[in-house]
C-alpha cells in the first residue's frame, strides 16, 4: 500500500461531513473498503486514521502480543477497536463524522488531515500547527538518530567481512 503523505486542511460541513483529501482516498481504493477508519487516539485530541486493511493488521497485532484476557489487551482493543468507526465515502468523497469523534479533537468548521504513511491524523487546525512546531523541534534535536538506525539496518543485511589473510 502506498503511504499517506502531506497535509490538508478541508472545510467540516455543519452537518459533521468533510472531504477526505484526493490523495488519502487514492490510498484506500487499493482495498476492498470504500472508505476509511477513524478511531480517537489515546495520545492526545486528535483522531488516527486507517484503511480497513491496516486496522486488521492493527487487531493482528493486539491479538498476537497480549493474552485476550490481560487488562492491556483490553485497554488497547477498547481504546483502538471498540472506538473505531468505519466511515464510507459519499460520492464527493465525504465522510460524515460522528459527533463523538469531532468532540474529541475538537474539530469545528476545519480539519487538518496529516499522512504518517501507514496512517493519517485528523487535527484542529491551530493545535495541528503547534504540535508541527513541538515535532519538528524534536526532530532537529534527534536527527542523528533518524540516519543511525538506517545505518544499523543496512549493517544488519550486509554480510559479514571475510578475515584478513596474513601475509
Amino acid at each position: 500500500m502506498r503511504p499517506f503523505l502531506s497535509t490538508y486542511t478541508n472545510k467540516v460541513d455543519a452537518k459533521g461531513r468533510a472531504s477526505i483529501p484526493a490523495r488519502f482516498r487514492s490510498v484506500v481504493a487499493e482495498g476492498d473498503f470504500p472508505g476509511v477508519v477513524i478511531f480517537p487516539s489515546f495520545n492526545g485530541p486528535f483522531l488516527e486514521g486507517v484503511s480497513m486493511e491496516r486496522m486488521e493488521e492493527i487487531s493482528d497485532m493486539i491479538d498476537a502480543e497480549f493474552e485476550p484476557f490481560d487488562e492491556t489487551y483490553g485497554a488497547f482493543a477498547h481504546s483502538i477497536l471498540a472506538d473505531a468507526y468505519e466511515l464510507s465515502f459519499d460520492n464527493d468523497g465525504r465522510v460524515l463524522f460522528p459527533e463523538e469523534l469531532l468532540d474529541h479533537a475538537h474539530i469545528g468548521e476545519r480539519a487538518t488531515f496529516v499522512g504518517l504513511g501507514k496512517r493519517f491524523q485528523i487535527w484542529e487546525p491551530s493545535n495541528y500547527a503547534q504540535h508541527r512546531s513541538d515535532a519538528r523541534h524534536l526532530a532537529h534535536e534527534r536527527r542523528g538518530m533518524l540516519n543511525s538506525k538506517a545505518n544499523v539496518k543496512a549493517r544488519r543485511k550486509a554480510p559479514p567481512a571475510a578475515p584478513e589473510a596474513d601475509e
